[in-house]
């Protein structure tokens, strides 16, 4: 029922969810978990489609027409509701697996690899507050913001693949991301962070407010600022967690 729906939440997941999901897109997802399950969906395939939504709303942002960009807002917006809506099923029916983890990860990832680099196009094409009409090298920053965004993830990953695999973590159960809750830790902060301006968070309302108010260009820089900070920083992060292991470890 939509009221076991809604009682699958964990508390402490949607407190750590950004202020964008909380306010709309988790509640929105209740309505579409109720319309999928009861359709007969599975997690997976609506990881699967959220994939599908995401590369047809990159696809068009690119291509000149006078709607493409309202449909290609709506279906970025859609796929960050149908990121949750494949968690709510899920829990409903307690199928959490490998594949489904993976899946959903993937989904993420083609909408970071593509979605900085088509609202870039936007301002090629369209011209902005800060760029004129055919300035290519806001292509540049586009292409470079979703490049950071990927490898920062793929550096913590990397880390995360190697952390488990250490003695002292090798036989210990995942612990959700939720469920580290030291809100004092650098940690905590970086992530609240990138959940608050990140691609679930302000990116979303901003991809509707720059249809009125021509600003992808404004858009792309900031991501581009915000993309290449985040990498610096996790690389960072991580070169000296692993490091500092060693060097407890090691001597």
């Amino acid at each position: 029922t939509y009221q076991q729906i809604i009682e699958s939440l964990p508390v402490q997941k949607n407190s750590n969810s950004s202020w964008w999901v909380k306010l709309w897109v988790r509640r929105v997802s209740f309505y579409f978990t109720y319309i999928f399950i009861n359709l007969g969906f599975s997690p997976n395939a609506v990881s699967i489609l959220s994939i599908f939504v995401t590369l047809m709303a990159c696809c068009l942002f690119i291509i000149p027409g006078e709607y493409n960009i309202y449909i290609a807002v709506f279906l970025i917006n859609f796929w960050l509701v149908l990121d949750c809506v494949d968690g709510n099923i899920a829990r409903c029916r307690k199928k959490k697996t490998f594949y489904g983890e993976f899946v959903d990860d993937i989904g993420g990832y083609y909408t970071t690899a593509f979605v900085y680099l088509s609202i870039s196009i936007v301002a090629f094409i369209h011209g902005g507050v800060l760029v004129s009409k055919g300035s290519i090298w806001i292509i540049v920053l586009g292409a470079a913001s979703s490049i950071s965004d990927v490898l920062a993830r793929l550096i913590h990953k990397d880390y995360e693949n190697f952390s488990n695999k250490t003695p002292e973590n090798k036989y210990k159960p995942k612990i959700e991301s939720y469920e580290i809750a030291d809100k004092n830790s650098l940690s905590y902060l970086r992530r609240r962070v990138g959940k608050e301006l990140g691609i679930s968070g302000v990116f979303m309302p901003l991809t509707i407010f720059s249809i009125y108010f021509n600003s992808y260009d404004f858009m792309t820089i900031f991501y581009f600022i915000f993309n290449g900070f985040a990498l610096l920083s996790t690389t960072l992060i991580y070169v000296y967690k692993a490091d500092k292991y060693d060097r407890i470890h090691l001597i």
